[in-house]
């Protein structure tokens, strides 16, 4: 007997997170010492490997899996190939029957009942109502060891029928694999089921080493280990030479079954079992094709996901049974459904339990179509800031992937929304770097394939982004610092007029077709229209027919006196040295469209009416161009120290000879602009190239700051005094 008084931890170095079957052996050893030997026995997992807490020492844990332990009777008589039926393997089902070891005392009896279950039928039983039969008559008849079993390969469906947990494959089988009858076989090759005590095999003892400690062992067994350890599961490159071959070590297999019990499926789970795949098993999601390297938009209609929880305190058995038996996750008040949801609950803290881990694992098809638990990677359950930011767009890309999974969506639909899931899941993770900008950008790109499908987009329903909180700025700004940044935000907050009875409106509108927070539809789909002008261009052309747009509207009136385009704050505006940049083609125009394309989705302040400040004249070197074409641009009265406010009026002309490729008539027109308003221009004569041209009427449509705009009246031109001004300079001079 073990000294009661003493406590051994062993460190399991055979039992880590992954593959599954090390994950599940780990709870098959804290399950079978702690209920046939030490029920005080605790386990935990530290440093990615497995501890086991027990007043058992080495010798004597050994020992009892070699001379005392009781396998767990698991059966499946209701599959073919589960050695009940005549053409079935009866290599592990017969050595067992016939055993007269008290310790398969419990597995005899159950493969007994199992069979006076069976006893009518020559062959496996239909799938339907005559499989279901089966089941429910051997739950009735089984004892207490095989009904965790049974609970933990099936599950009651909603609708009474029995649905399958996918970790245990369609009720304990995958394909022509039965997991029992592996089970079985693996059992005869460990003990000796000629002798009545049924003692272990010489060569058991050091693959029972191997499984425990990790030692190493000088033979293992040509069996299927099924989809619970993917690298021994053979075949092509599985080995040394052209064909791998399958080598397992039966305690793997035995222990990995023995801890697969504890999943067993709750009530209140299956009460959901319609919204989550292959039945409602602990921490079971439908499968998101993302947040790993070999995803594929496949692996969403697979079996699903499973995260298998760590936890890093010591906890009995009990304490992990009722962990998986209340196991779930929660995100935005509702279970998680999908893998997406898992990562966003687990950077949320949304996981119950005091869980400090979980392993992800898809139950998916490689290999050809072998399923296999594979690792998709591991995600702490630590808090990350901004997860809230995720609940305003899921709503949205949940709209993408039902779009997106329809047998007639274009291949690019389904390629935005995992590069959109892909985002998400890199958003919960740790770590530094830029991650809700890659999102916000990679939104922006999913949204613009409705437009190159406008009809399927209508019939399908789809709906632009929908507007999203002012954070979302805030956290960009902390992510990155460049300048494609600034000058993205720049264009992006502007918002004015198109029509003089309209209200105002963001340069979305430009992109996108919008009725509101829809789509504007026509007979033939989305109604795109001429608004819609710099949909599908790079971003100088993008820029002025945006800006040709707006001066049409000018020219209609809608906007008074001035451009019906400014920024929503000051702080929004472009700087001179990111518009020097951009001038001189410094900067990737393409980053800055793809940031501008998602920041219109942010719902900005409203325009501020902000005063300016008195600032010193200082040189504006090569902006001095750019600074007078903007100022006989502007979108408000020019505001200047001691002086009334300079009301420029806008010419259009000025932007359409820059478009034209003509800077020497734009800057000419320009000066008699500023010069009618007051404004008298230090410079002249502009000489330039078409392309810099060009370039300078594209740079006419990022806003600036009401201070930004003082900077260059007061550098670039001599304001001349009002009649009241004068009066008063006049009379300060003779006092």
């Amino acid at each position: 007997m073990p000294d009661s008084s003493t406590i051994h931890v062993h460190k399991l170095e055979g039992c880590r997170p992954t593959p599954l079957a090390h994950y599940l052996k780990a709870l098959g050893i804290l399950r079978l010492v702690a209920e046939q030997r030490d029920p005080a026995a605790r386990g935990w997992w530290r440093d990615g490997q497995f501890r086991l807490a027990s007043r058992l020492d080495r010798d004597e844990l050994e020992a009892f899996f070699l001379t005392d332990y009781q396998p767990t009777p698991m059966v499946a008589p209701w599959n073919g190939g589960s050695g009940f039926f005549p053409k079935d393997n009866k290599s592990g089902i017969g050595p067992i029957e016939a055993s007269v070891a008290p310790r398969l005392e419990r597995f005899r009896t159950t493969i007994v009942i199992s069979k006076q279950v069976v006893q009518h039928l020559n062959e496996k039983p239909n799938k339907g109502a005559e499989k279901n039969g089966v089941i429910a008559e051997c739950r009735q008849a089984w004892r207490t060891g095989s009904q965790a079993w049974i609970d933990a390969a099936l599950a009651l469906g909603a609708d009474g029928e029995s649905t399958f947990p996918a970790m245990l494959g369609t009720g304990g089988n995958d394909g022509r694999l039965d997991f029992t009858s592996n089970l079985m076989q693996r059992l005869v090759s460990l003990f000796d089921m000629d002798d009545p005590n049924a003692p272990a095999f010489p060569e058991s003892y050091p693959r029972l080493c191997t499984a425990l400690w990790s030692a190493t062992s000088p033979t293992l067994e040509s069996s299927a280990i099924g989809q619970f350890f993917p690298s021994a599961a053979g075949g092509p490159n599985g080995g040394s030479g052209f064909e791998g071959r399958v080598r397992v070590n039966p305690w793997d297999y035995v222990l990995m079954l023995e801890g697969a019990i504890l999943f067993r499926s709750g009530l209140a789970r299956r009460c959901q079992s319609k919204r989550l795949p292959q039945a409602a098993a602990p921490f079971a999601v439908r499968g998101s094709g993302a947040g790993y390297g070999s995803s594929d938009s496949a692996d969403e209609g697979a079996r699903g996901e499973q995260w298998m929880p760590l936890w890093n305190q010591p906890s009995r058995v009990a304490e992990v049974v009722s962990l998986f038996r209340e196991g779930r996750s929660q995100i935005d008040g509702k279970s998680a459904e999908r893998g997406s949801d898992m990562a966003r609950s687990i950077a949320r803290m949304g996981v119950a339990r005091g869980i400090n881990r979980l392993e992800r694992y898809g139950y998916i098809e490689r290999n050809g179509l072998s399923n296999l638990a594979v690792p998709l990677g591991s995600f702490d359950v630590t808090p990350r800031p901004n997860q809230d930011l995720l609940a305003e767009i899921m709503p949205w890309v949940d709209q993408l992937r039902r779009i997106a999974s329809d047998k007639n969506a274009p291949a690019p639909f389904d390629r935005a929304h995992r590069a959109c899931e892909e985002a998400v899941f890199n958003c919960t993770r740790g770590g530094r770097g830029s991650r809700f900008l890659p999102l916000l950008v990679t939104l922006g790109k999913a949204e613009d394939q409705f437009l190159k499908s406008p009809r399927f987009a209508a019939e399908k329903y789809a709906r632009p982004i929908p507007t999203l909180s002012e954070q979302w700025l805030d956290v960009i700004r902390e992510e990155e610092n460049s300048a494609e940044l600034r000058l993205a935000i720049a264009l992006a907050s502007q918002r004015g007029k198109l029509e003089s009875n309209e209200r105002s409106q963001s340069v979305r509108i430009h992109w996108l077709p919008l009725d509101g927070s829809y789509f504007a539809k026509g007979e033939s789909g989305l109604s795109i229209g001429p608004e819609q002008s710099s949909s599908g261009m790079d971003l100088q052309r993008a820029l002025i027919s945006m800006m040709h747009r707006r001066l049409l509207a000018y020219e209609r009136g809608a906007g008074g006196d001035f451009i019906p385009l400014r920024i929503s704050r000051n702080n929004c505006g472009a700087a001179e040295g990111d518009i020097q940049a951009f001038l001189e083609q410094r900067v990737d125009d393409a980053k800055i469209l793809a940031i501008a394309r998602g920041l219109m989705s942010v719902k900005f302040a409203s325009p501020q009416t902000t005063s300016a400040t008195a600032q010193a004249r200082q040189s504006l070197g090569g902006l001095a161009m750019y600074g007078l074409l903007r100022l006989a641009m502007p979108v408000a009265p020019i505001w200047l120290p001691d002086q009334t406010d300079k009301q420029v009026r806008c010419n259009p002309t000025t932007f359409y000879r820059l478009k034209n490729g003509s800077l020497g008539g734009a800057v000419e027109v320009a000066t008699r602009q500023l010069a009618a308003a007051g404004l008298r221009p230090r410079l002249r004569i502009g000489v330039g190239s078409p392309p810099l041209a060009r370039r300078l009427a594209a740079s006419m449509a990022f806003g600036i700051s009401s201070a930004m705009t003082t900077r260059l009246a007061l550098g670039l031109t001599q304001p001349e005094l009002g009649g009241d001004e004068r009066r008063k300079l006049e009379a300060a001079s003779e006092a």
